[in-house]
């Protein structure tokens, strides 16, 4: 099945508000963001056709069980690097 391009569109805008909020949430050691966002990319970024994030989330979701901040945060960093690329392609 083929998702259509404002859902994808929608499922990107909706990750980029995911790592706004798990950053704030990461500035008081709040992990909860983290492992909901890495367990909800894991499980559907390759239902929205963008399966090179399904690593990253399985990553972010690895890195907040341990509760490695400066790991998360790297990982969402490369994650909104890999989500604004995938924007470009809509533009």
């Amino acid at each position: 099945m083929q998702v259509p391009v404002e859902l994808k569109r929608r499922y990107l805008e909706r990750r980029i508000q995911d790592i706004e909020h798990l950053i704030s949430s990461l500035e008081v050691n709040d992990f909860a963001p983290a492992l909901k966002l890495g367990h909800q990319v894991k499980g559907n970024a390759e239902t929205f056709d963008f399966p090179q994030l399904a690593p990253l989330g399985i990553q972010i979701e690895n890195a907040a069980k341990k509760q490695d901040k400066e790991g998360v945060q790297n990982l969402i960093h490369l994650m909104a690097s890999e989500i604004n690329l995938a924007r470009q392609t809509f533009h």
